[in-house]
């Protein structure tokens, strides 16, 4: 396998830096969203809130380096990528949909003024238990599908999940599986690969070498992916003592019976 001199879009400062601050940025988020929303109407233009990035939190594997984007009609939008499993993901998801929800509403406001959100959860590593790429959840009826509102979606993702798509999924969702395929490209030439014939992909391949060949953007994402082994390695350490830890009291109970 060869040496990969682009930096790897499933981190999620990368990931950002992609969609936010290149010159094509707004044209890859909005070839993305749509992919992944699929809109009856094209999205004509997409507002990303916060294209900043908090360089004095980058060391904190904590700090989630989400997008937040508001469509044309209002709607508020929660991109990001994950690359690590993280504990209570699924609550953490809802606790940032809520909070996006509730920013739009100033006191004394008419709930009708708050506006739908969307998010949009990228993984690097399988979360659900079903074999599909990309899962929606809704608010529905359970028994006849009812939809309660419009106010919340929640579109996730799964990059190991990219050989499992279904036939209906590849036939009907195939910019989101070359956008997947993207993300989860393991070397520049499978990268190139996954951009031939496709001219969104190719400027995304594109502007990815662009950030790469940056000495700030190379240097954001050594400190963030520090951040992340640090992570894995306090885990993995805190789980090997959990497994000692139980492990030692099981042998005192069995000497004590």
């Amino acid at each position: 396998m060869s040496l990969r001199r682009t930096l790897d879009p499933t981190l999620d400062v990368v990931f950002k830096m992609l969609l936010t601050r290149t010159p094509q940025s707004h044209e890859l988020l909005v070839s993305l969203l749509t992919a992944v929303i699929r809109p009856r109407t094209p999205f004509a233009k997409v507002v990303v809130q916060n294209p900043e990035l908090p360089s004095g939190d980058l060391a904190d594997h904590g700090v989630v380096l989400d997008i937040h984007a508001q469509l044309e009609d209002g709607t508020l939008l929660d991109i990001e990528m994950q690359s690590d499993k993280r504990p209570a993901f699924r609550e953490r998801a809802l606790f940032y949909w809520a909070r996006l929800y509730g920013s739009a509403l100033e006191r004394g406001a008419e709930y009708h003024a708050l506006r739908p959100v969307i998010s949009v959860l990228f993984l690097d590593y399988r979360e659900l238990q079903g074999e599909r790429l990309h899962s929606v959840f809704e608010v529905l009826e359970v028994h006849d599908q009812e939809r309660f509102s419009d106010a919340l979606a929640l579109h996730v993702i799964e990059l190991p999940k990219i050989p499992l798509a279904t036939a209906q999924e590849r036939r009907d969702e195939a910019p989101l599986i070359r956008w997947s395929r993207f993300f989860a490209a393991k070397t520049d030439e499978e990268m190139e690969e996954v951009a031939m014939g496709d001219p969104v992909i190719e400027k995304a391949r594109q502007s990815l070498q662009t950030v790469s060949e940056d000495p700030m953007a190379r240097e954001i994402a050594r400190l963030r992916f520090n951040a992340q082994v640090v992570h894995r390695l306090e885990r993995a350490a805190l789980l090997a003592e959990g497994e000692a830890r139980g492990r030692a009291e099981g042998e005192a109970r069995g000497r004590a019976e």
